[in-house]
């Protein structure tokens, strides 16, 4: 602290002297300076533990929303593998045939031959859409032949076929082709009510038709079907109508139906 002291010559000098504090004054002084120097373990460690309760409220929130948005993006998968087959087969003239990898017996379903269904790099994929040429031709045969063009949609991890207990028991509201879901997920029927079946044959028109493992084809009215996803907390219906409408529902476990 500065002090203002008188000159010999009128004028006024400073002079600096170090005042210093002891007593109270001086612990307390040092307490605040302790203080201010940063966190006390003590408060660290509560810090420390919120963070943890935070995260640890968060962190299933966040694996539900991520389960959800895969949920979402197979079930979308479907209904795009339905829509480009219909505007394929209009738009070319040709039959376009849409095979689902369905597990039965414990086996993916492949073509009507069994190739299984997998990418241009040798990957498997759940859904191919195959450009089957024209009806009639040498290879309109509902099997995937080297050279016919096909659409792959990849796999959504943690995303599988059929549904969980509820709603097994409980078909979409315009699937009409069974009375409970079936175990492997579909409910597309051959053209003579085997069910089951993981295909599905759209004609030149658009329609959708069954097919079976021979390439014969179902009358009109006979393709419509749906195909069952689930996660581990959502459920999933994607309805192809016998005209070839799609429509997508999510079951509503509150309400214990699903929505239209």
């Amino acid at each position: 602290m500065g002090l203002a002291l008188p000159t010999l010559d009128g004028g006024w000098q400073l002079r600096h002297r170090r005042i210093g504090m002891n007593g109270e004054a001086g612990k307390q002084a040092a307490r605040a300076r302790k203080r201010s120097s940063g966190f006390t373990l003590v408060e660290a460690a509560v810090v420390v533990a919120i963070i943890g309760i935070v995260m640890a409220a968060s962190v299933p929130n966040v694996n539900r929303y991520f389960e959800t948005a895969r949920g979402r993006a197979a079930a979308k998968s479907i209904a795009d593998a339905f829509t480009i087959a219909r505007a394929n087969a209009i738009r070319t003239g040709n039959n376009q045939v849409v095979f689902f990898s369905v597990m039965t017996g414990g086996v993916p379903g492949g073509d009507v031959a069994g190739t299984p269904l997998t990418n241009s790099n040798g990957d498997p994929v759940p859904i191919l859409v195959l450009d089957d040429g024209a009806p009639g031709s040498p290879n309109q045969n509902c099997q995937i032949d080297p050279a016919e063009p096909r659409i792959t949609f990849e796999a959504q991890r943690d995303v599988g076929w059929g549904a969980n207990a509820p709603p097994a028991g409980v078909p979409a509201p315009d699937d009409d082709a069974v009375a409970v879901i079936p175990p492997n997920g579909s409910s597309f029927r051959a053209p003579d009510g085997t069910p089951n079946m993981n295909w599905v044959q759209f004609r030149p028109d658009g329609i959708p038709v069954a097919i079976d493992a021979a390439c014969n084809a179902g009358r009109l009215g006979s393709g419509g079907g749906t195909i069952y996803l689930q996660t581990a907390n959502r459920d999933y219906a994607v309805t192809l109508s016998p005209l070839g409408g799609v429509r997508v529902h999510v079951w509503d476990a509150a309400a214990g139906a699903w929505t239209s």
